[in-house]
């Protein structure tokens, strides 16, 4: 269907259904959306996740990063934004009662900051307790989302 053909609407492409206009630029819904309607919170969580894979991704490139007299690899920084990003994004959607997604960044953050300290201590029994925790939190999680399913 083209632009000048309607199916419901007028020949300008705006519909009278859930989606909106018809623009083939912007996903259905999307059109109209204005910085100030963004979330910060969820925003936030995925900007720190998204710097997290950033830096696991500079890792062949980048042998070292500088930050003051402490000098850490990637992969490791990437790691610590991971488990920031996780604490951050259980706060935010426990916050607004929604236990199931925030739950599954809890799991996550305790677990990511278990490998991170583990690591960095040279801890082995935390580091298997932290990868426990990821492992049997993922299986809670699997269980509990089942019931919304």
């Amino acid at each position: 269907m083209s632009r000048d053909e309607t199916r419901d609407g007028d020949a300008t492409g705006e519909f009278d259904d859930e989606f909106g206009t018809d623009d083939d630029l912007a996903p259905a819904g999307l059109g109209d959306v204005a910085p100030a309607d963004l979330d910060p919170g969820p925003l936030a969580t995925g900007l720190l996740v998204g710097v997290a894979g950033v830096l696991f991704l500079l890792q062949p490139v980048v042998e070292v990063v500088a930050l003051g007299a402490l000098r850490v690899r990637p992969v490791a920084l990437s790691a610590l934004v991971l488990a920031v990003g996780l604490w951050v994004g259980t706060a935010v959607y426990l916050a607004r009662g929604k236990r199931l997604v925030g739950g599954a960044h809890a799991v996550g953050a305790v677990g990511w900051s278990g490998i991170v300290l583990g690591t960095a201590t040279g801890n082995g029994p935390l580091l298997l307790g932290a990868v426990v925790v990821l492992v049997v939190g993922m299986i809670g999680l699997a269980v509990e989302s089942r019931r919304y399913a």
